[in-house]
């Protein structure tokens, strides 16, 4: 089953000025990540609320594929290589998805959303509501379909959703108050809390 690695961090000076001025030096470190075996893309790019977070997202024909990866000399050298580009420490998870996540990794804009079980919320209560939630953001007015979401392997108490936009607003316009979207959002406030993030990323 494909899997999706989503690092985020605080970027340091160093890469905002190499993301203003040079982006393909920021390419130049994943060199050993675009040959390692099981990758099928990686994307880099800032948040857009923020601008200082940093969102890298790597994609890989399985977990496994993954995990093997973590154990290759050439990982250690590319941890060694993105230090310079944090300013704090980093934050990983890993889901398993069930289609492409190319088309929504890709988009003009993508849609990044962790959902937190609360207390008393259950996977068996979440799982329906956000197969509900991903059938109507696929036949969302500017989102590109598929979009993508699964368990947190590290926190199984997190879901992470991934979804491709033609723009910001054209997500906030899919959800707003009085759409079927909405309603169904908000059954998922119920059991979880939620943040929602957008990124504009490049491929790496």
């Amino acid at each position: 089953m494909p899997a999706i690695q989503i690092a985020s961090f605080p970027a340091s000076d160093a890469f905002l000025e190499a993301l203003a001025s040079d982006p393909e030096k920021i390419k130049a470190p994943l060199t050993g990540l675009l040959a390692a075996k099981g990758h099928t893309g990686s994307f880099f790019g800032l948040q857009v609320e923020n601008g200082k977070t940093v969102y890298f997202v790597s994609v890989w024909e399985s977990l496994e594929a993954h995990q093997a990866f973590t154990k290759d000399p050439n990982y250690g050298e590319l941890i060694e290589k993105i230090k310079p580009a944090a300013a704090g420490p980093m934050e990983r998870h890993h889901i398993d998805i069930k289609a492409d996540a190319g088309t929504a990794l890709a988009s003009p804009a993508t849609e990044f959303v962790v959902f937190t079980l609360k207390a008393g919320g259950t996977a068996d209560k979440l799982v329906p509501l956000l197969e509900e939630l991903g059938k109507g953001l696929d036949i969302a007015a500017g989102a590109h379909a598929p979009c993508v979401w699964g368990q947190c392997v590290e926190d199984k108490t997190k879901f992470l959703l991934i979804v491709g936009w033609d723009t910001v607003a054209a997500h906030w316009e899919a959800v707003k108050e009085g759409t079927d979207l909405h309603k169904t959002v908000g059954k998922i406030l119920a059991v979880t809390d939620l943040s929602i993030a957008h990124s504009l990323l490049k491929q790496g």
